[in-house]
This record gives structure tokens, C-alpha cells and sequence, in this order.
């Protein structure tokens, strides 16, 4: 559990709001593309992950119309969910996070510029493990996408290889759409 202080952070929750753009909903001027498909958004990418062995699961994922479809989809369907998801989800949302900025490099890189040192927070009412939620002047809880953000915030600043989408892929053990081309 993590504590933040409201008015010392960049807090995220809402795509049309001011960091909207860390959200996994926001939609991307530029899609992502991985495996045969490409996706709306990072939300549709990381919900397509958990179907390595499904692909007409992931095809339904990336056709889906907006983020919350494929959120939908993807937490409700439990047939060709890999059995390795939870042990993996983190690392795939570190390569989603690489992902999206690397479809949208400008506008990611921009917005992690502008944070400076500040933590990034996502706040969710109903999610303290990938957020944090609103305690009075705090928010609390294990925010664990913020902190991905921020680790790739420091890793872009270092120059760190780990910054790349492609440092992450032969970690990942679960969702084919890592996996490179096959020619």
C-alpha cells in the first residue's frame, strides 16, 4: 500500500482530463500494432495478451469498438486465458506502456516530460492494486500502473534499453502478440 498526497502528483482517471493520456482507455492518434492486428488503444492490446492461445479471442479484442468493449470482452472470457496470466501481467503491461509510447512517441514523451518528478497516480475507485483510490487529501493503495509509468519515465531519461518494447518481449511467456514475426 502507497500513500499519495493530491495536490504533489499527476493523478489520471479520466481520458478527456488532464494526464488522460497514461490511461489504458485514451485513445491513441496512432494505433498499435502487434501480432496480425492492430489496437485502438493499450487497453485492447493488454486484454488481447491474456488469449496467446486464442486468437479468435484476440481477434474480437482488437475489433472491439471502444477500450470498455474490449475490457468487457477480455475479462469475460475465460476460455484460452493463459493459465501463466497473473504471473505475467505485469511485465506485459510494462511492454503495452512501450507499446503505446512507441506508436505515439511525441504525445507519450511530451506528457511524461511534462510530470517531471511528480508521481503519477492512477486513481480508481474500484482498483487498488493497479490504482490507488481517493482518501480524503490522499490517495491510497498499490498503484502499480503509475509506477510502471514512472519507471519508464526514468528508464527514457537514462537512456535504459529497457525503455524499448523490444527488451520486454522475450520476458514475456504469455500472449503471442510479443512474439516477433514470423517470416
Amino acid at each position: 500500500m502507497r500513500i499519495y498526497n493530491r495536490d504533489e502528483v499527476c493523478p489520471f482517471r479520466f481520458t478527456r482530463e488532464i494526464w488522460g493520456e497514461f490511461s489504458n482507455f485514451a485513445p491513441l492518434a496512432a494505433p498499435i500494432a502487434a501480432g496480425p492486428w492492430t489496437f485502438a488503444t493499450s487497453e485492447h492490446l493488454y486484454q488481447a495478451a491474456k488469449f496467446g492461445a486464442a486468437p479468435a479471442a484476440q481477434r474480437r479484442i482488437a475489433g472491439a469498438a471502444t477500450a470498455r468493449e474490449a475490457a468487457a470482452i477480455g475479462r469475460g472470457t475465460a476460455a484460452g486465458l493463459d493459465p501463466r496470466w497473473n504471473e505475467q501481467r505485469v511485465n506485459v503491461m510494462r511492454w503495452v506502456l512501450r507499446m503505446k509510447r512507441e506508436a505515439n512517441t511525441a504525445a507519450i514523451d511530451a506528457a511524461l516530460a511534462v510530470t517531471g518528478e511528480r508521481a503519477i497516480v492512477e486513481v480508481s475507485t474500484r482498483d487498488p492494486w493497479w490504482g490507488a483510490t481517493p482518501d480524503g487529501d490522499r490517495y491510497r493503495g498499490a498503484n502499480v500502473l503509475g509506477r510502471l509509468w514512472m519507471e519508464l519515465r526514468q528508464q527514457l531519461r537514462d537512456g535504459d534499453p529497457a525503455a524499448r518494447a523490444a527488451a520486454w518481449t522475450g520476458r514475456i511467456r504469455v500472449g503471442r502478440l510479443a512474439e516477433a514475426p514470423r517470416a
